[in-house]
């Protein structure tokens, strides 16, 4: 009953939290700082160290930077979201066009050091700033969840939420670990539907 209590305690505390964070990006130019707060304080605080080489790290970095410069170049860097994890690239985000998101899959291809691309950019014309924050909220408020959960390396795992499904890439030290941090995003409020893309190590 003790720890049942503590836990609701933190959900609170974390919950107010992401509600702060998020409301700092009520204006759509923000809502990529929202998120990267969040994932900063996993990185902080996470005592576990990451599950890659340096190589890896910096070239995993190289990845990502020469996909997000080449979407910038083509006016589609608002639109969709790169995460790099040991060159596999997981592309997420909301297109109004299935020729828009094919040609960003044809891009990050073309980059050297891809391995895979995991292709889950949304074609809809549903989103908005409303949906934008809504999705920051939800990025921001699983990053703080994970940091606090036990047994749980949240630095070894990329996420987005697009339109409240969550997008999870990255590695796993088991399955159990997996299937904890998928069952916490799935409670979670707001969440519609979780996809993973994680490999257990």
């Amino acid at each position: 009953m003790l720890r049942l209590g503590w836990n609701r305690r933190w959900r609170k505390v974390i919950t107010g939290l992401a509600l702060i964070v998020a409301a700092m990006g009520s204006l759509e130019g923000c809502l990529n700082m929202v998120t990267s707060v969040g994932h900063a304080l996993v990185n902080v605080g996470t005592t576990t160290s990451e599950d890659r080489s340096l190589y890896t790290i910096a070239e995993d970095f190289s990845i990502k930077s020469e996909i997000t410069n080449i979407y910038l170049d083509e006016a589609m860097l608002l639109d969709i979201n790169t995460d790099v994890y040991v060159g596999r690239v997981m592309l997420t985000g909301a297109v109004k066009k299935a020729e828009t998101k094919r040609k960003a899959e044809e891009i990050a291809q073309r980059v050297k050091g891809v391995r895979e691309i995991i292709n889950e950019i949304q074609v809809t014309t549903e989103g908005g700033i409303s949906a934008s924050i809504h999705d920051s909220f939800i990025e921001t408020e699983l990053a703080l969840f994970l940091l606090m959960e036990k047994g749980v390396s949240s630095i070894d795992y990329r996420w987005r939420s697009v339109n409240a499904v969550v997008y999870f890439i990255g590695r796993a030290s088991s399955r159990e670990e997996l299937d904890k941090v998928l069952s916490l995003a799935r409670e979670m409020k707001g969440v519609s539907r979780v996809v993973s893309h994680v490999r257990i190590q």
